[in-house]
């Protein structure tokens, strides 16, 4: 196994990395052994969770900053905590890191027809993602509703994002007049001069599930917007 420290050459190309990956699983295997770390041996799906989920946030942030070394650094982190988690199935005979690559491989090649199949290629991003969606849609054809299979651990714009993105692709829904951000609004501030807490919640999540399907009419990040919205408050 080479040593990660011995060099600082620049990047190589991108179709390098499979050995890197495979030291990065070797470790790991090493580590979870009778002689590896007492703590690594003990920890579980279950408590590597908090772990994923801030390993994900100090990438974002890192990509908000434009700072390429921290990306650099982040993506390493939170790459661990997926090998870490395949490591601990292949313990206990699920899958493994082989599995994994060639689970999301084989949902690359099969999402993008107009590259590795026999489909036109697309002319933009939005037919391409179109595309990409349409053969999800039919793959995940079996959910009842829009909202199945929803990570409820996301942050709760994100997650309506989600959910109004999926309504669209499977459903077809649009934005009827009702659920427009000015008629929820007008709902909250009734809900206001009414003086029910519940109702005034309930409104006020209208409101922002208005806002999250504006956002995805017009191509928008809310929660990135709200992001940088948040850094522009004076400190």
């Amino acid at each position: 196994m080479k040593n990660p420290e011995e060099s600082s050459a620049p990047p190589e190309p991108a179709t390098a990395g499979a050995a890197e990956v495979a030291d990065l699983v070797e470790v790991m295997a090493k580590l979870r052994s009778e002689e590896g770390c007492p703590w690594d041996r003990e920890q579980t799906w279950n408590s590597l969770r908090r772990y994923v989920l801030e390993e994900a946030y100090e990438l974002v942030e890192a990509v908000d900053r434009k700072d390429p070394s921290a990306v650099l650094e982040e993506c390493g982190d939170l790459l661990l905590e997926v090998v870490f988690m395949a490591q601990i199935a292949r313990e206990e005979g699920h899958f493994g890191m082989a599995e994994v690559a060639r689970g999301i491989t084989r949902k690359l090649i099969r999402r993008h027809p107009h590259v590795f199949g026999d489909q036109e290629r697309a002319t933009d991003a939005d037919e391409a993602f179109a595309s990409w969606e349409a053969i999800k849609a039919r793959e995940k054809s079996g959910r009842k509703t829009a909202g199945d299979g929803l990570p409820r651990g996301l942050p709760a714009l994100l997650l309506a994002m989600k959910a109004v993105e999926r309504a669209s692709a499977v459903a077809g829904e649009d934005e009827a007049d009702g659920h427009g951000v000015l008629p929820a609004f007008e709902r909250m501030r009734t809900a206001r001069r009414g003086g029910d807490p519940g109702e005034l919640e309930t409104a006020l999540g209208d409101l922002l599930l208005a806002v999250a399907r504006g956002a995805q009419r017009d191509g928008l990040d809310p929660e990135s917007a709200l992001r940088n919205a948040v850094r522009r408050l004076p400190r």
